[in-house]
C-alpha cells in the first residue's frame, strides 16, 4: 500500500523536505520614481540549487509579439521576464492552501469513510512501479471527497490519526480543472498590467504573488485559489480536523477579486519578499505563516533611501547582502559583552572572545564572502538558539535548523516573558539572556577552530558559504561529481536580499543550497537594457563550455543582456542549434 512510502526523505516522496518552500524578491518602481522616467522592475526567484540550473533563458516569438525571460524546461512559457509593453515577476505568496482532514473508516467496509450525508466509497486507483532489478510495487491510491489519501508515515500522521481513520490532503494544486498554465500564457500576452491582473484571474496553484510594470504603471496581484472556509471551521485549517463535518469542509474557492491587490500605489515603490501583505481575520484570512520577517526591513531601507531610482539601485538591491537580523541581534547580544573584561592572555577563551567581539563590534553586517564577521556571528546565533531552546525541548530541537530571528529578539526584549527561554531550568541557578549569549560565544568558537583551526582574522563566510549546486542524478558518482557540481564561494545568507539559504545540519550547516537561480531587472525607459542571468549556464551537458559559463558571472554579481530584437540576438550568437521532428 502507499504506507510503504515513508515521509518526504523518501526518494519517491512528492514532498519537499520542510523549511525550504519557495521564496522569492520583486519589486517595481512607478516612472515617477524612477531617474530614466520609465518604469522598472526587479526579479530574483528562489528556489533549490542545482546544476544544471532549474532555470534556463529563452526568447518566445507569440502572435502577440516576442517575450523573453527565465523559463523552466518542459513548461511553455516565460515565467518570470518582459515583452516590449510589460514585464512580471513571481513571488510565493505562502497562501493558506492545504488542509488535513481526518477521515472516518466504514467499520464494516474499510473501504468506504463517513461523509456529512453516511458513508461513501473511496474513490481508488492501483498504480503499479517498475523496479529495476526487483519485482513491481503496486500501490492503491485513494481519494475522498476532501482529497487524496496520504499515508499514515508521511509526517507521523498515524501519530495523530485514530484507529480506523486516515488523513486526507485538501489543496488547491490539486484542482481537477486547473487553468493555470493557460493563465500564465494569457499573461505573457498581456500588453498591460490590466489586461494581465485579468488574464490571471484563471491561475489555481501554487499561488504566487504577480508583480507587474508595463510603461506607465505597475501592480501587485497575489494570483491563485484562496479557498473558502466555513467561520465555525473547528481548527482553521491550522491543525488536522474531522473531514465529515460541513463546517470543516472547503466551501469553494474566494472571488479572485477578493485577493490581496495594489495598482499603482501613491508612493511609487511596491514589492514583496514573502512577506505578510495584508492582516485579515479568519476565514478571510490569507495566510497564518508568512516566509519572511527580515529582508523586507533591509528592501524597505534601500527603497526610501533614494528619491528615484534606475536599472542600477535596482541591482544594488538585489545583490545586497547586508544582514537586518544581524544589525538587530548583534547589539542584543552583545549588550554587556562589549569591550569589556581584563586583558586575558593569548591562547585563553577569554582572549579569543575579545578577539571575536572587537571584529563584530566594527562590522557593518554585510555578509561578505570574504570576511571572518559573518562566519562568526552565524556560529554564535546558531550555538545561542541551540543552548536557549535544548533544555526545554530535548531531542526535538534538533529540528530548528535555522535561526528563527524572532524568537532571539523576543527573548533578549523579553517580550511576553520571552527571556525564561534563557533560563536554563535544568540547573538551579536562574541563566540571563547575557549569560546564554557569552557561553554560546565559546561554544562557537570552540566550533570554529575545531572546523577551521585558523586565525579569526582570516576565516572567510564564503568557505563555509559556498553554494552547492549539484547534478540530481550524476553528483554523487565517484569522481564523475566533480565534473558535474559546481561549487562557489558565496555572499549572502539566510535573511538578505542575495539570499543564500544554508543548509543547516550536517557537516556543512552554513552551505549555500537554496537560492536566486534567476535575476532579472527590466527598465521600460530602455527595454533592450534590461539584463538577466542563471546560476549555471544554458546547456545540461556538463563537457560544454556553457554548462557553467554563466555561473562565474552569476556569483560575482553580473548580468547579461537580451534582446527581443531577432537581429541583435542573431548577430552576438555562437551558433545555432535547430531541434527538428523526425518526417
Amino acid at each position: 500500500s502507499f504506507a510503504d512510502i515513508d515521509d518526504s526523505a523518501h526518494p519517491l516522496s512528492p514532498f519537499a523536505p520542510r523549511g525550504f518552500a519557495g521564496a522569492s524578491n520583486a519589486w517595481a518602481a512607478a516612472a515617477s520614481r524612477s531617474a530614466s522616467g520609465g518604469t522598472l522592475l526587479a526579479n530574483d526567484p528562489h528556489l533549490g540549487l542545482s546544476a544544471p540550473s532549474v532555470w534556463y533563458l529563452a526568447r518566445l516569438e507569440l502572435g502577440s509579439g516576442g517575450v523573453i525571460g527565465g523559463t523552466i524546461p518542459g513548461m511553455p512559457m516565460v515565467l518570470t521576464g518582459r515583452s516590449d509593453r510589460l514585464g512580471w515577476g513571481l513571488t510565493s505568496a505562502y497562501v493558506d492552501d492545504q488542509d488535513i482532514l481526518i477521515e472516518e473508516l466504514n467499520p464494516a467496509n474499510p473501504k468506504q469513510y463517513r461523509t456529512p450525508d453516511g458513508f461513501k466509497d473511496f474513490e481508488q486507483r492501483d498504480s503499479i512501479i517498475q523496479i529495476k532489478d526487483a519485482d513491481p510495487i503496486t500501490l492503491t491510491l485513494s481519494w475522498s471527497d476532501n482529497g487524496p489519501i496520504l499515508p499514515g508515515r508521511f509526517r507521523d500522521l498515524e501519530t495523530i490519526t485514530p484507529p480506523s481513520h486516515v488523513a486526507a490532503l485538501s489543496w488547491t494544486v490539486l484542482s481537477p480543472s486547473d487553468t493555470s498554465v493557460s493563465a500564465a500564457i494569457g499573461v505573457m500576452k498581456a500588453q498591460t498590467v490590466a489586461e494581465a491582473i485579468t488574464a490571471a484571474e484563471s491561475y489555481i496553484a501554487p499561488a504566487q504573488n504577480l508583480t507587474l510594470a508595463d510603461r506607465g504603471s505597475i501592480a501587485m496581484k497575489t494570483i491563485g485559489a484562496i479557498p473558502r472556509r466555513d467561520t465555525a471551521h473547528q481548527s482553521q485549517g491550522r491543525m488536522p480536523s474531522l473531514g465529515w463535518q460541513k463546517e470543516n469542509r472547503w466551501q469553494g474557492r474566494m472571488p479572485y477579486a477578493t485577493n490581496p491587490g495594489f495598482v499603482s500605489p501613491a508612493g511609487g515603490i511596491l514589492g514583496n519578499t514573502n512577506n505578510k501583505m495584508i492582516d485579515r481575520p479568519f476565514p478571510n484570512h490569507v495566510s497564518f505563516l508568512w516566509g519572511d520577517t527580515q529582508r523586507v526591513q533591509r528592501w524597505r531601507r534601500l527603497m526610501q533611501a533614494r528619491e528615484v531610482h534606475t536599472r542600477d539601485s535596482f541591482i544594488e538591491a538585489q545583490l545586497d547582502t547586508v544582514s537586518f537580523t544581524a544589525r538587530t541581534l548583534l547589539p542584543l547580544m552583545g549588550a554587556e559583552l562589549w569591550f569589556t573584561g581584563e586583558a586575558a592572555p593569548e591562547g585563553t577563551p577569554e582572549r579569543q572572545r575579545q578577539r571575536a567581539l572587537a571584529l563584530l563590534a566594527g562590522w557593518n553586517g554585510a555578509m561578505n564572502e570574504h570576511w571572518p564577521e559573518p562566519l562568526i556571528y552565524a556560529e554564535w546565533l546558531r550555538a545561542l538558539q541551540d543552548r536557549m531552546a535544548r533544555d526545554e525541548l530535548g531531542p526535538m530541537a534538533d529540528a530548528l535548523t535555522h535561526v528563527e530571528p524572532l524568537f532571539i529578539e523576543r527573548s533578549f526584549r523579553n517580550i511576553d516573558g520571552a527571556a525564561s527561554w534563557c533560563d536554563v531550568r535544568q540547573s538551579a541557578p536562574v541563566e540571563t539572556c547575557a549569560d546564554m549569549a557569552r557561553l554560546a560565544l565559546d561554544d562557537a568558537l570552540l566550533s570554529i577552530n575545531e572546523t577551521y583551526g585558523t586565525q579569526l582574522e582570516s576565516l572567510r563566510w564564503g568557505d563555509a558559504h559556498q553554494a552547492h549546486q549539484d547534478h540530481q542524478v550524476l553528483g554523487e558518482v565517484p569522481v564523475l561529481k566533480h565534473f558535474v557540481n559546481i561549487r562557489q564561494s558565496t555572499s549572502g545568507g539566510d535573511n538578505t536580499l542575495q539570499r543564500g539559504l544554508t543548509k543547516g545540519s550536517g557537516p556543512n550547516p552554513f552551505a549555500n543550497i537554496h537560492g536566486a537561480g534567476y535575476r532579472g531587472v527590466y527598465d521600460f525607459a530602455d527595454p533592450n537594457s534590461s539584463v538577466f542571468v542563471i546560476s549555471t549556464g544554458q546547456s545540461g551537458h556538463f563537457l560544454s563550455r556553457h554548462y557553467d559559463d554563466l555561473a562565474q558571472l552569476w556569483r560575482r554579481g553580473e548580468y547579461i543582456p537580451m534582446s527581443l530584437d531577432e537581429g541583435l540576438a542573431r548577430a552576438a550568437s555562437v551558433g545555432v542549434t535547430r531541434l527538428e521532428p523526425l518526417k
